[in-house]
């Protein structure tokens, strides 16, 4: 179907004169199923220097390690923002804190999606909402009232 699939890789997308490094690492997952796991390292090799990094990481535990390399912007989902009001506090330690909404990580902003869905390990949301995100990237020249 076309779909190119950023397993520990990027892409730089152009637009406007304007670019834009897109890199996506592989879940931790995948070593289950007989795949490569995660790595920054391989997904940002090659970028030339300045250029701003939009990440994709399943797992927001990552985020530390992700800021340490440049990264702008990560997007991630995983813990669907605890599942039930008060698991979020379980959820909390185990992907370091970062349970749902916006954080600033050491100079990285990141995004933990709640997502659509369930997980069907445990098939139930009770006060936790489930979210469409739309994400707007501006260039830090334009004027944002525009």
């Amino acid at each position: 179907m076309g779909i190119n699939f950023l397993l520990n890789k990027h892409v730089i997308l152009h637009k406007d004169g304007s670019s834009l490094v897109l890199a996506g690492v592989n879940d931790e997952a995948a070593t289950q199923y007989g795949q490569v796991g995660p790595s920054i390292t391989g997904a940002l090799q090659g970028i030339p220097k300045n250029m701003p990094i939009l990440l994709l990481d399943h797992r927001p535990g990552n985020a530390n390690e992700n800021a340490a390399k440049d990264v702008g912007l990560q997007l991630s989902g995983h813990t669907h923002g605890g599942m039930i009001t008060g698991l979020d506090i379980l959820a909390r330690p185990a992907n370091n804190g970062f349970v749902s909404g916006l954080y600033s990580v050491n100079g990285m902003s990141l995004y933990v999606s709640n997502g659509t869905g369930i997980w069907n390990g445990f098939p139930l949301r009770i006060g936790q909402s489930s979210e469409i995100t739309l994400i707007t990237l501006r260039s830090p020249t334009s004027n944002p009232y525009r």
